[in-house]
């Protein structure tokens, strides 16, 4: 499940735009497995790429901290109550376990 997290964080970092540093192409291919196992293009899109329902994921690490991506996996509900307006399709929890910092960067 750690697993999870840090994959889908060097997912979303590969996703940004105008990144300081090439990401790790090795997370980056195990975040890509992930997204497709989990089936988050069902909702989400990357590139133009997957579903409408909720917000893209292109430039996300640029725009979350990693704490707000790996809460969003976490406890969903805690993240989307912040938001306005609310979102029309709740996202699933991923009980994943969160990674030391340094794990992600």
């Amino acid at each position: 499940m750690r697993t999870v997290l840090v994959t889908l964080g060097a997912l979303a970092v590969a996703a940004s735009v105008g990144i300081a540093q090439a990401p790790d192409p090795a997370k980056v291919a195990a975040g890509e497995k992930i997204y497709t196992a989990q089936k988050c293009a069902t909702c989400h899109s990357i590139a133009g790429k997957g579903g409408k329902t909720a917000s893209k994921l292109d430039g996300v690490g640029a725009k979350l901290s990693e704490a707000d991506i790996r809460k969003w996996l976490t406890s969903p509900a805690e993240m989307e109550a912040k938001l306005s307006p609310k979102p029309k399709v709740s996202m699933a929890t991923f009980g994943v376990f969160a990674p030391p910092p340094q794990a992600v960067a």
